[in-house]
């Protein structure tokens, strides 16, 4: 199996038919939309390189150092240190920094997948409960680090499953051309109890990814979220704003309309000819090192924080780093420029500012209607405590 370099996952670390044209909408930016902090919790006395928050629910925390393989659970109340373990090595149920973003079940387990490893549940204690290998062998692994949701945990016929992205499947046989984009699921269901695997949602019709170009993995990998009580699954692709909206059907979705969403100095890839880069290729470093991304898509009442980020916006400095004329002030400025926004998104696509504070990586989650983010550390010092806030949307 091939897996792309360890730098490109801490990459920036340092109702219209579905036949019709998609719709564009622009906000009202009259709305004031801010991020109101209502409560917090610190932990602390903690040894990791990277420390993220994860998950949790009423009573606990969960974070991780994605470099490790180490989950801490805390107490929400008061940030006490509950559960501290590592899965790593030969260790049974041991996975890697390739693990999206973990999820806790309704019933306390800890879910996670693995690229290379596969499905792990866990026990909040650390008692491996079950186990699944991937659905193939996957092959790319990259993007901005983030907080931000990757997978779903959802109920069918009295049996749980974690819905998620496909990576790039690894093929000697499939060549990267438009019928491969053609034929390809986007989706993976897994059982968590049986490990069986099925894959689902093929491109929408219309979607650019069906035009006869090629496009690197990090433009079509989709945000996705399910509300299962509304029967409904949204659905973006990271380099095609266009909300796209299913009816989820049990994981037999169908397309009901799709909206075109205009967001300020997004700007997308038009493709590339089949056999000008490589099928697992996150992303063309030589033309386009930092593209526009959709790389945070969460339900909030009354539509949807939608985070992105934009290419640079001087560029003469960006043609100088393409050209490998680059300096570290040059290079900074490109890292403030592409540096991710935030907007909400109402149900009809009309986009609205959002007054976010700072936040670590830029971005959060969101955990019964609460929205959790963490303090962004000092620059330049080495943190010892970590602080965990969660709020709530304020429109004035």
């Amino acid at each position: 199996m091939k897996l792309l370099p360890f730098a490109g996952i801490l990459f920036l670390i340092l109702s219209c038919s579905p036949s019709e044209k998609a719709e564009v909408n622009k906000g009202d930016d009259t709305k004031r939309i801010s991020l109101i902090a209502e409560d917090s919790t610190v932990v602390r006395d903690i040894i990791a390189s990277t420390f993220i928050f994860q998950d949790g629910d009423e009573e606990q925390l969960i974070f991780r150092d994605a470099t490790a393989s180490t989950v801490y659970i805390f107490s929400r109340a008061g940030g006490e240190l509950v559960y501290q373990w590592t899965k790593k090595g030969d260790v049974p149920g041991a996975f890697s920094l390739a693990t999206k973003n973990l999820n806790v079940s309704e019933s306390g387990e800890i879910v996670l997948i693995d690229v290379s490893e596969g499905l792990r549940v866990f026990a909040k204690d650390g008692e491996l409960i079950s186990r699944a290998s991937p659905v193939a062998n996957q092959w790319s692994l990259g993007g901005a680090f983030n907080l931000f949701r990757e997978t779903a945990l959802v109920s069918m016929h009295g049996e749980k499953y974690v819905l998620y992205s496909l990576d790039m499947l690894e093929s000697d046989a499939a060549e990267y051309g438009p019928q491969f984009l053609q034929n390809r699921k986007n989706l993976v269901l897994t059982n968590l109890e049986t490990g069986e695997h099925r894959l689902i949602l093929p491109f929408p019709e219309g979607s650019k990814f069906l035009n006869g170009m090629v496009y690197p993995f990090e433009d079509f990998r989709p945000l996705f979220i399910i509300d299962e009580s509304a029967n409904k699954l949204y659905l973006i692709f990271q380099n095609e704003p266009i909300l796209y909206t299913y009816s989820w059907n049990d994981a037999a979705p169908e397309l009901l309309s799709r909206v075109r969403i205009d967001l300020p100095g997004f700007e997308e890839n038009e493709g590339w000819e089949p056999g000008s880069i490589q099928m697992a290729q996150i992303t063309d470093k030589e033309n386009e090192p930092f593209p526009a991304r959709i790389q945070g898509f969460e339900a909030v009442e009354g539509g949807f924080l939608l985070s992105y980020s934009t290419k640079p916006t001087d560029l003469d400095n960006y043609n100088r780093y393409k050209s490998k004329d680059r300096t570290r002030e040059s290079l900074n400025q490109i890292y403030e420029e592409t540096r991710r926004k935030t907007v909400f998104l109402d149900l009809d696509g009309k986009v609205l500012p959002v007054d976010f504070p700072e936040m670590h990586y830029q971005s959060f989650q969101i955990i019964d209607g609460k929205i959790h983010w963490m303090k962004t550390p000092t620059p330049g010092e080495e943190a010892e405590e970590f602080t965990l806030y969660w709020g709530k949307l304020k429109i004035e």
